[in-house]
């Protein structure tokens, strides 16, 4: 058997890094465009803030490592791109880029950088300031509310309970996340990633396959049935983190029973959190899911290897060639 070397990145999927990372820029180009719409201008300066702050962090980090900086690299302004989105575009541009900041101090430059990092860099970014700043990272706007570029943010809450129709869901006509509301649009966007083959489908569709079976059989709530199988898929960013965070090529297993295996236990960890998890906002469950599956991969990439001796030699008892 020949084995052959090659540096980071470590990217598990076809495709060069670069142009994965141009997909995904151009798949969130269409969240930014209608959250312009539904807040103005503020929406696009909140995502040039993380774009520069985590290419300017990451570069950083690769200077104080002795490394010249790679500038066909844009991982770091996908990462600054997802952050923003994650959050209300009421919020402050400190807290997006102390978002940045974590993601790329911690949880990607101290694994190696591109490509080596064990957890998801948007992920972990948003989870520390969603510990840190969660008045302000869970208090949202209404919808179709012009935002201030700069100065102060003064809206009017909407209560609690206020119902909004089917169209209103798919379009995103509600109070929510930048990125995490608009239904049409992120399902278009997982469609042109699974095309490019940016994001293999098994992973998304496993996790919100059973996020939904879960609804299903347990529901929360007054919603039963399929109404409570639509709340959970469009509530918080189970959409958004399974499309965007969840179907990193990085921090996936390698095998396809094991990508499976990943993505059910992603959407169970989910649905966990949310019956379980007290004082646990509802942006919060996907990432803390998402950091725990990911802290977890290699025990599902050592299922998968065990899983495809099984059927090489299954095969080969068979007298079938093995592949």
């Amino acid at each position: 058997m020949k084995l052959d070397s090659h540096p980071a990145p470590h990217i598990r999927e076809a495709g060069s890094t670069r142009g994965v990372m141009w997909d995904c820029a151009f798949a969130l180009s269409f969240l930014y465009a209608m959250a312009i719409y539904y807040h103005g201008p503020r929406a696009f300066v909140l995502g040039v803030v993380g774009a520069l702050c985590c290419l300017f962090f990451d570069r950083i980090c690769s200077r104080a490592m002795g490394k010249k900086p790679n500038r066909r690299d844009v991982s770091a302004i996908v990462t600054g791109l997802i952050l923003p989105l994650m959050m209300p575009a009421s919020i402050p541009y400190f807290v997006v880029a102390i978002a940045c900041a974590f993601a790329i101090f911690v949880a990607k430059a101290p694994f190696g950088g591109t490509g080596q990092n064990v957890f998801n860099p948007a992920a972990a970014g948003f989870s520390f300031v969603a510990f840190s700043f969660g008045e302000l990272l869970f208090t949202y706007p209404p919808p179709a509310m012009i935002l201030p570029v700069f100065g102060p943010v003064e809206f009017i809450v909407p209560p609690p309970g206020l119902g909004h129709d089917i169209l209103d869901t798919i379009l995103g006509n509600y109070p929510g996340p930048m990125g995490g509301t608009n239904i049409l649009i992120l399902l278009a966007c997982l469609l042109y990633l699974v095309f490019r083959g940016t994001v293999r489908w098994v992973v998304p569709v496993s996790f919100f396959a059973s996020v939904g079976l879960m609804a299903l059989a347990f529901p929360r709530g007054p919603a039963v049935g399929l109404a409570s199988v639509g709340f959970e898929l469009a509530t918080g960013l189970v959409l958004f983190g399974g499309i965007f965070l969840l179907g990193d090529p990085v921090t996936t297993p390698v095998r396809v029973p094991a990508k499976i295996a990943f993505g059910v236990a992603a959407g169970i960890a989910v649905m966990l959190f949310r019956h379980y998890g007290r004082n646990i906002e509802v942006g919060e469950q996907i990432t803390y899911a998402i950091l725990l599956m990911n802290a977890m991969v290699w025990g599902f990439d050592r299922l998968g290897e065990r899983f495809a001796g099984m059927i090489r030699r299954w095969r080969s008892e068979a007298g079938t060639p093995a592949k």
